[in-house]
């Protein structure tokens, strides 16, 4: 799709993630032993042929930086093209209006100076395994103005939903005018691009600040919207209850297969470790165990990142325990999320609840 370009949008409300957004930005979070979560956007984006990628930043961005680099593991470290990082140009001075619309006034520049004809807008928290092959070619065959995805769910405390007839999309639903399944947009965008960038500087003008009420709202008034239904498996992340519950679903083979088995694998950065050491009092079922790994305790129904540590007598069980933490002997730790590069000492016990997980931030020892 040398015709398309893609554009993720990193800012992102933090304030429901805690701990593990402190120190990092919500596309920089860690998920399911070895990625980020920026890695199934981004994968999805060059499994489609998208070779210019630009990812827009505005703040803990560090971490992000040095998980992506030059983009080499997606085959975006490219003479022309491939992975550019956008910091924000200037510091806006108002807090009016929303992350999305200030990221795109800020990569302006960026848009228009790309070749493509057609650019994809994209979230950074969702967990999915997607083609944006078919959906652009979808958006050409059709026309369009701008192509949404959306996803048929039950009406949930966070989403924006659309009335759709046919593939034509009406207009925009308050969540308490929705009654059972409703479509709600998912937070990827198919534009044709001269378009956009004319909206976009009108909006300048007018003041316009918000993505959907002002932009979004907009193109389906006065252009041609239709709407593309994903029926795979996606999950949005918005808060740390929605990273943990999302986490233990991999805990299902069905959703393990839909995300990382097939054709196009989700790609992230190589580190080369050696492999997960097993001792003689390890017991480990129905977990998912990266590179790296230390066990020689119980641990159950849980996501080790990479090089974790987990000692004698020490049980595991609901749980996420990120890269290089450490787990001390005869610890009991249940429904909690530990950041990297912590300690538990032993003897410990932390139990917390699916819907009320104890999270333990990055270089905390216990």
């Amino acid at each position: 799709m040398i015709d398309t370009m893609g554009v993720i949008l990193t800012s992102h409300n933090d304030s429901g993630f805690g701990e593990i957004t402190r120190m990092r930005s919500v596309a920089a979070i860690p998920f399911a032993g070895r990625y980020r979560l920026i890695d199934f956007v981004l994968s999805s984006m060059v499994n489609s042929g998208i070779i210019n990628v630009g990812v827009a930043t505005e703040y803990n961005f560090q971490s992000l930086m040095d998980h992506l680099g030059s983009g080499k593991p997606w085959g975006l470290a490219r003479k022309k093209y491939g992975l550019t990082f956008l910091p924000p140009f200037a510091k806006s001075s108002t807090n009016d209006g929303d992350e999305h619309m200030k990221s795109l006034y800020s990569i302006l520049h960026y848009i228009k100076r790309s070749q493509q004809k057609y650019i994809i807008v994209a979230d950074c928290n969702n967990v999915c395994n997607l083609h944006f092959e078919a959906i652009v070619a979808e958006h050409k065959e059709s026309g369009a103005d701008l192509t949404v995805v959306y996803q048929k769910q039950p009406v949930a405390k966070h989403g924006t939903y659309i009335a759709v007839d046919g593939d034509k999309v009406q207009s925009i639903v308050a969540s308490k005018d929705c009654v059972g399944e409703s479509n709600r947009l998912v937070g990827y965008y198919v534009f044709t691009k001269d378009l956009l960038i004319n909206t976009l500087e009108r909006f300048q003008l007018l003041g316009k600040k918000y993505f959907i009420g002002d932009l979004i709202n907009t193109y389906i008034e006065k252009h041609d919207v239709r709407g593309y239904c994903f029926e795979g498996y996606l999950a949005t992340i918005e808060d740390i209850n929605d990273y943990y519950n999302v986490s233990m679903q991999l805990m299902d083979s069905s959703v393990r297969k839909s995300l990382f088995i097939g054709e196009n694998r989700i790609l992230t950065k190589v580190m080369d470790r050696v492999p997960t050491k097993y001792l003689g009092k390890a017991s480990v079922k129905n977990s998912m165990i990266a590179d790296g790994c230390v066990i020689n305790g119980k641990v159950e129904n849980s996501i080790l990142f990479r090089g974790v540590v987990v000692e004698e007598g020490a049980v595991i069980k609901d749980s996420i325990v990120m890269q290089n933490s450490v787990i001390s002997a005869n610890v009991r730790i249940g429904a909690c999320i530990i950041d990297k590069d912590c300690i538990i000492r032993k003897d410990k016990e932390l139990v917390g609840q699916p819907n009320f997980p104890i999270v333990v931030g990055k270089h905390r020892t216990i």
